[in-house]
């Protein structure tokens, strides 16, 4: 599969009017909200690029709306309704984490609307695969305690387990919200032939990788996917803003041949 290296942003950026540069679309993960996207947003917006950080529906400023009505085709819709209402065909779609299962149904939704999506650390799901289907030991644990009382939803990680810096930690963990429990019991649905739009997977080389053992065997499997790596953090976004920027921009640079 193709790899790529780093180049400044100034080179990348330079020679694209601000008329022709992609409009990105930033999904959050699980427990997190559009703002933990925001340090990546305004760098990109310096550079002239539309962006929008959804919150999905159930968390974040958004929490009130938690319900076992919240499936992941409630946040696939959440991501669907955002690219269409923009208007544009030339959105890259970035989903971190869980946000890779709704943004990778929602791209295949999506068809041309979508230019690039691109896996930020992420579930990479197949049809008919459920999140847990990931970590299968926590399967009986939450359907246990999901049974056991209906307001629960699944409690947040701290945010060190994420590779937040110690002085971001509490601002993160006071925003940190439930993840809806549905969200991880209900499966992809992905229509065959849904793998046309371009591929990108970012992987954070700081971040323990048991869980995504079986998202990055199915990229390294699949000539169609580029593959970079980034030395981060998980929560690249809010631990490594800066070089996250840059490898997006330079596998746009990419997607552009």
């Amino acid at each position: 599969m193709p790899d790529i290296s780093l180049r400044p942003c100034a080179e990348l950026a330079a020679g694209v009017p601000v008329d022709r540069q992609p409009a990105w679309v930033l999904v959050h993960g699980a427990w997190h909200g559009g703002w933990c996207w925001d340090r990546v947003a305004a760098r990109l917006r310096a550079l002239g690029h539309s962006v929008s950080a959804p919150t999905l529906t159930g968390l974040a400023e958004r929490a009130a709306l938690r319900s076992r009505s919240v499936t992941l085709a409630t946040h696939v819709q959440d991501i669907v309704d955002q690219v269409r209402g923009l208007g544009r065909a030339d959105v890259v779609l970035v989903g971190h984490s869980y946000g890779g299962f709704p943004a990778t149904v929602a791209a295949a939704q999506l068809g041309g609307l979508v230019r690039h999506l691109v896996l930020l650390d992420a579930f990479l799901p197949v049809n008919g695969e459920k999140l847990l289907d990931h970590a299968p030991a926590l399967i009986a644990a939450y359907a246990a305690s999901a049974q056991a009382d209906e307001r629960w939803h699944i409690p947040p990680l701290p945010s060190a387990m994420f590779g937040v810096a110690e002085t971001d930690r509490a601002w993160v963990d006071a925003l940190l919200t439930p993840q809806p429990v549905n969200t991880y019991f209900e499966p992809a649905c992905l229509p065959a032939g849904s793998g046309r739009v371009r591929r990108s997977y970012i992987r954070c080389l700081r971040a323990p990788g048991d869980l995504l053992a079986r998202s990055l065997a199915r990229v390294h499997a699949d000539p169609a996917w580029t593959y970079a790596e980034l030395d981060a953090e998980h929560d690249a976004m809010l631990s490594a803003p800066g070089p996250l920027v840059r490898l997006l921009l330079q596998l746009q640079g990419c997607s552009a041949h």
